[in-house]
């Protein structure tokens, strides 16, 4: 028979299983995937702490495959107390991070893979040259370096025969954006030999990196699996040349180059933004992409020579241009229509600002485009609406004949004129135009409207027979006033209704 006692102590430990029951740490009884991504969204010091608490718990920080270290050091505005701190200071802090970084590489699980591993901050080669093999060695996938460079550093070519490397990503700044001396001579050198080293990777992101323009992609086996390039800020590179046969997308941006050869057969996107800034004599753009669907050509200037194929599959087109009308020869004029024709089988097409200028020229000096837009539904124009940009305007809409949505997007000017007198006589030459025009959106970014703005409105209410819907967006009321009286006289035939949109109350 139980006594009171031991009845006692039986219950006093049931009580305390059932409590101990409640604080049962849950967490590490989750299977190591789900608690390395759990580890993966915290900062990286919080997690290398997670180590201390048990042995299990060192044993995933030991094998963690997500390293992100973008974010252990500062770049800039690095203080100690109230003052800015020295270079000495800078140097010091950055070291004890490498530090860090190396035992953390050198202390990993023999087969812990890496998946990500990230990096910002000052790099010298002797710390690059200690965390290579490292990363080769754990089969690193995505590698992130974003580096202060003071020394100049050469990329290493074994990183390139680490066969599970599918993407990298290399930003190189230099020291006057930082506390350091200021040195533009130093470089980050990615040596030509890794174009062939290197068979699995497939995204590549070089930023303010230096290489040999003509020769590193030339080469149609050159990174035989690379499907995405992004070239950005690389500096003593006068000509680009990219060939690689399985590249899907390319980005080339901020590049003062003279030559621009691409061809790629399975290229299906093509940016190129800031680049010929004041090219002159013997600069040429060459461009073989029969595939290609998207193409982009944002403020740059034109070279003298432009040899581009037609895009059969083009779906959407990007056209705009920094170079003013008085530095837009006729052979530079010439280029430019060039490019233009190379899009004639787009379906979408926007186009900005000084580019309308130069179609103006193009209109004037060799009447118009030499091909139609004969597959183009969707036209987005931006423009102040000059005296300069109207014959450019009607020249596009003479080339595009099944446009069916059109928007104008109307940003306040410093002297904008009245439109020639004219929009009138163009009815004619333009019918084609107005009668397969279905959607009209009017984007008005101005406080007040200019007769040029109306001019334009009320003609293509007047002549757009097929209209279905005509919309005026604007941010201020008294645009919706003074456009609104124009549709009760004009707009007899509109089937649909048009509407006012104001930005400030949406």
């Amino acid at each position: 028979m139980e006594t009171r006692a031991a009845k006692k102590r039986r219950l006093l430990m049931e009580q305390e299983n059932k409590h101990n029951e409640k604080i049962k740490d849950r967490l590490s009884d989750l299977p190591d995937d789900v608690l390395h991504h759990i580890l993966s969204f915290l900062p990286i010091k919080t997690a290398a702490r997670t180590s201390t608490l048990s042995k299990r718990w060192r044993k995933l920080w030991d094998s963690c495959p997500i390293l992100d270290f973008s974010k252990a050091c500062r770049l800039t505005g690095l203080r100690f107390g109230k003052k800015p701190a020295t270079v000495g200071e800078v140097y010091d802090r950055h070291s004890k991070v490498v530090n860090g970084i190396s035992k953390v590489l050198s202390g990993r699980h023999e087969n812990s893979n890496i998946e990500v591993f990230e990096y910002a901050g000052y790099m010298s080669p002797s710390w690059l040259l200690d965390w290579v093999p490292c990363l080769v060695k754990h089969r690193v996938e995505k590698l992130v370096l974003d580096v202060w460079l003071v020394h100049s550093l050469d990329l290493p070519c074994s990183l390139f025969e680490c066969n599970s490397l599918r993407s990298l990503t290399v930003e190189a700044t230099r020291s006057e954006h930082c506390l350091l001396i200021n040195n533009p001579d130093t470089r980050f050198w990615l040596p030509s030999s890794c174009a062939r080293a290197t068979s699995g990777l497939r995204s590549l992101s070089l930023t303010g990196v230096d290489f040999a323009g003509n020769v590193l992609f030339s080469d149609p086996s050159s990174f035989p699996s690379l499907e995405k390039l992004t070239v950005d800020h690389c500096r003593r590179i006068s000509r680009l040349k990219i060939c690689c046969a399985n590249l899907k997308c390319i980005e080339v941006c901020s590049m003062d180059i003279k030559s621009l050869d691409i061809s790629g057969m399975k290229l299906e996107k093509l940016t190129v933004k800031l680049c010929f800034n004041g090219c002159g004599k013997g600069s040429s753009v060459k461009i073989l992409a029969p595939n290609l669907q998207t193409f982009c050509w944002n403020d740059n200037d034109f070279a003298q020579k432009c040899l581009i194929q037609s895009f059969p599959k083009l779906m959407e087109g990007e056209i705009s241009s920094c170079v003013l009308l008085a530095n837009v020869s006729k052979v530079k004029a010439q280029s430019a229509a060039n490019l233009l024709s190379s899009l004639s089988q787009v379906g979408s097409l926007c186009l900005s600002y000084r580019i309308l200028e130069i179609l103006s020229k193009i209109y004037l000096e060799f009447g118009g485009l030499p091909y139609s837009f004969m597959n183009l539904k969707t036209l987005q124009i931006y423009t102040d609406l000059r005296k300069a940009d109207i014959p450019g305007i009607a020249c596009i809409f003479r080339s595009s004949h099944a446009v069916r949505n059109l928007t104008i997007t109307i940003t306040a000017g410093c002297d904008i004129h009245s439109p020639p007198a004219g929009w009138e006589n163009q009815a004619q030459s333009l019918s084609s135009f107005l009668c397969h025009l279905k959607v009209v959106n009017i984007v008005v970014w101005t406080n007040t409207i200019h007769e040029s703005v109306i001019n334009v409105v009320r003609f293509l209410l007047q002549h757009g027979r097929g209209l279905q819907k005509f919309v005026i967006s604007s941010w201020h009321s008294k645009v919706h006033d003074q456009l609104a009286t124009l549709f009760p006289r004009a707009s007899t035939h509109l089937e649909g209704s048009w509407s006012y949109t104001n930005f400030i109350n949406t």
